[in-house]
């Protein structure tokens, strides 16, 4: 099976399983990329983008396939790529959000993603200090756009 066959078979089989993903699936850009190290998402115009490095995906697991394809559209349902940008330290950010995420991802899908409890807290206090570190959004009483 090639790559192209096997993102697909993945992606209706995470469909079966969880409907709720084929609403991101049907808009997403699917693409392949050898200068990245695993997979990400990204903008593309109104829609999103999929990159995946191929020899990464075909190492891969079915199960762990899965996990990765849950894990990507997860970023996107959280609105991950639109709050991103507010952290300075982009990699406590993307961190977090792993975190944050793979908690709705069974364990048996995700290669090498377990944490212990004293490191989530350690993050965990990490970014809320960051959080409150960060500009906020100011809103004008106007009809102008928010302005940050």
């Amino acid at each position: 099976m090639d790559k192209v066959q096997s993102l697909s078979k993945t992606s209706k089989e995470l469909m079966l399983k969880e409907p709720y993903y084929g609403y991101f699936l049907i808009m997403l850009n699917k693409m392949w990329r050898k200068d990245l190290p695993t997979a990400g998402v990204s903008k593309n115009g109104i829609n999103y983008q999929l990159a995946i490095n191929e020899e990464f995906w075909m190492s891969l697991s079915e199960d762990h396939k899965l996990g990765l394809l849950k894990h990507e559209l997860l970023h996107i349902a959280f609105g991950h790529l639109t709050t991103y940008f507010i952290f300075s330290d982009h990699r406590m950010a993307n961190i977090a959000m792993d975190m944050e995420i793979n908690q709705y991802i069974d364990r048996s899908w995700l290669p090498g993603a377990e944490f212990d409890h004293e490191q989530f807290k350690a993050l965990k206090e990490a970014v809320i200090k960051e959080y409150k570190q960060t500009p906020k959004l100011i809103l004008i009483k106007t009809n102008e756009q928010p302005y940050m």
